[in-house]
């Protein structure tokens, strides 16, 4: 302890002592007044002066003290513990997706992901970016200006790598205090073990963006969490996506975990349990590849019965593994550019000519509107001359006589263009372009069926008032006799998807009902507890006579035993069907897509499969095998 009566010289290491005073002598030296008082008086000014200054500073601290401690020492505290104490949010492990029979479709599986936090980062940033980069293998300038794009005292996490391999996640942990703000999380992800199959069906799931975010409700989701994009994975997200959990953690100034405050676990997605038959898929999908290799193509299972969706494929498939852990731009970029355009759902957003599949749909309407019977008879000689014009059959020479029945088997053009435009030689004056127009529509063609999918396309039915209203040019706008002839066999401009094709084959298996088509069957919850259940739904019914229903029935049947699909006559239960082959490109006539749609059995049908091959040729040689292979399947292991 220093000697108070020590005097202390400028380098701090010698001192020198005066003597002590006694009270005599202090007494006297205060009464007396030396020469130089009034000298000494200036210079105790001075001291008064600076003295005055150091106190008034002591106030003013003493006073902002004051301010700080007491009038805002809640909200400082307050900021103290958010820099202290924060709460992170947990990821819901996604509810898990099963096929009819409780085979699992999805998986989660635990992942590593590298997520920065702005607010834990220095102020120059940039240089420990740029070097953790190049460590771990990430693309430093767009995570730059995504960081620069945040708030600067954001606690939300930015995800920066995805699904990192263990030994990266090694990697970062070992040298992780060198790159304060960076962190390793542990999430639940997607993981599709049959991606190709299902990928159009299942869909995927990818991070939540800022506009999704800002489209929900407060709380609903984590910041840096999952959400279903497409397929089954969006129609149902209310369902599947669970709710996250929180926890509170005491971090340090560079945002390192110190310890576990409290902790609410998040709790689990419903599960779903689909009409879907993961067997019949994958061998739907096996037998078009086996027969087409990786051609555009798309195909439908269902239930004609109820609607029940059994199986639905697209091709060319894509890995949805890749969007759920992070698609790099590499991956999107090849999958977005390419011609097959692999992430389009053909199965219900295509549109094509359906060609000769609709010729059963014409049927009944000729029927029902008594434009000829099952016993008229219309010659087919392979050439319809109508106004000078010539509108050719399939085949050159003509198939013969023709009825209902055996115009369906045989697939006569001639025989429709008839029904459709009308023959004046044979005095039949044809459906007309209007009534054809309502019995498409009657049937599923042109507008959604509602399928429980995002992004079904409509069709399009062609008519006068179509016509008119879409194109520019009076000519354009004309409708035509050919144009009533091309609808009746399926051309010309009416579109249709490999869906809308299935269902009206279904509305003939069935004897005519038109239902509305759908996979999902119930929702569990995590203590398997049915909370929904989806029921099937008519759309329309009793718009064809049943005995109307019946002969176009009896043309099915007759196409497999002894028309154009022969070939599904060695099954052991017994099919109905039809043939098309739709013409696409008008420069080019030999370009076809091949169709096949049947039912089985025909007894009894519990099973329809339409199948498209774009640009495949034939349908009978493209597309029907498909289906015969497929219906050997189920008639060995489902018909029951």
């Amino acid at each position: 302890m220093k000697d108070p009566f020590s005097v202390y010289n400028s380098n701090f290491e010698k001192k020198t002592h005066r003597p002590k005073l006694d009270w005599e002598e202090g007494a006297l030296f205060q009464a007396s007044e030396p020469d130089d008082y009034y000298e000494g008086q200036s210079e105790d000014s001075r001291i008064t002066f600076y003295v005055s200054i150091v106190v008034l500073v002591f106030l003013v601290l003493f006073g902002r003290l004051i301010v700080l401690q007491i009038a805002q020492g809640e909200h400082f505290r307050t900021l103290a513990d958010q820099n202290r104490l924060r709460v992170q949010e947990i990821l819901a492990p996604r509810g898990i997706i099963y096929d009819y029979q409780g085979k699992q479709l999805v998986e989660n599986v635990p992942s590593f992901e590298l997520v920065v936090t702005p607010a834990d980062l220095p102020k120059d940033f940039e240089p420990s970016v740029k070097t953790l980069s190049d460590l771990m293998g990430f693309e430093a300038d767009p995570l730059i200006e995504e960081i620069q794009k945040k708030s600067a005292t954001s606690y939300q996490p930015i995800s920066v790598m995805q699904n990192l391999p263990k030994d990266y996640a090694l990697l970062f942990e070992s040298k992780a205090s060198q790159f304060p703000g960076f962190a390793i999380q542990h999430n639940p992800i997607r993981q599709y073990p049959d991606a190709l199959i299902f990928s159009h069906l299942l869909g995927y799931t990818g991070k939540i963006t800022d506009q999704e975010l800002s489209n929900q409700e407060e709380g609903e989701y984590a910041h840096n969490g999952y959400i279903g994009k497409t397929g089954i994975e969006a129609e149902y997200e209310k369902y599947l996506r669970g709710i996250a959990g929180k926890k509170q953690v005491e971090v340090d100034a560079k945002g390192n975990l110190k310890s576990l405050h409290g902790q609410i676990d998040p709790e689990p997605g419903d599960s779903l349990i689909l009409n879907i038959d993961l067997e019949l898929q994958k061998e739907l999908y096996k037998n078009i590849v086996a027969h087409n290799g990786n051609k555009k193509a798309a195909a439908i299972a269902l239930d004609p019965q109820n609607g029940k969706v059994l199986a639905l494929v697209s091709l060319p498939g894509f890995d949805n593994n890749l969007f759920s852990q992070g698609i790099s731009q590499k991956d999107y970029l090849k999958l977005t550019t390419d011609p097959k355009k692999p992430l389009f759902n053909r199965a219900i957003s295509g549109t094509y000519p359906p060609g000769s599949t609709i010729k059963p749909v014409i049927a009944s309407a000729a029927l029902q509107e008594g434009v000829v019977d099952d016993k008229t008879v219309i010659y087919d000689n392979g050439d319809l001359i109508y106004g000078g014009f010539h509108f050719r059959g399939w085949k050159e020479d003509g198939l013969g006589p023709m009825t209902v029945r055996t115009a369906i088997s045989m697939s006569s053009d001639i025989y429709f263009y008839t029904v459709g435009g009308g023959q004046s030689a044979l005095n039949i004056a044809g459906l007309g372009p209007e009534r054809l127009a309502k019995y498409d529509r009657l049937f599923g063609m042109g507008s959604p069926l509602g399928i429980d999918l995002p992004s079904e396309a409509a069709g399009l039915v062609a008519d006068p008032y179509w016509k008119k209203n879409h194109f520019d040019t009076k000519e354009m706008q004309i409708w035509y006799p050919g144009d009533t002839y091309h609808v009746s066999i399926g051309q010309g401009d009416m579109l249709a998807t490999p869906l809308q094709v299935a269902m009206w084959t279904s509305v003939v298996a069935n004897g005519g009902t038109l239902y509305r088509p759908y996979i999902l069957d119930r929702v569990t919850d995590v203590e398997n507890k049915v909370i929904f259940e989806k029921k099937q739904e008519v759309i329309r019914s009793d718009f064809i006579d049943p005995k109307n229903i019946e002969i176009v029935r009896q043309g099915m049947r007759m196409t497999v035993t002894e028309g154009t699909a022969r070939s599904l006559s060695t099954l052991p239960i017994t099919a109905a069907g039809k043939t098309g082959t739709a013409q696409f490109d008008s420069a080019n006539p030999a370009a076809t897509h091949a169709w096949f749609t049947a039912f089985a059995p025909y007894e009894n049908p519990r099973i329809v499969i339409t199948v498209l091959i774009e640009a495949g040729g034939e349908g009978s040689l493209a597309a029907s095998p498909v289906v015969k292979e497929t219906l050997l399947w189920w008639a060995e292991h489902r018909n029951k």
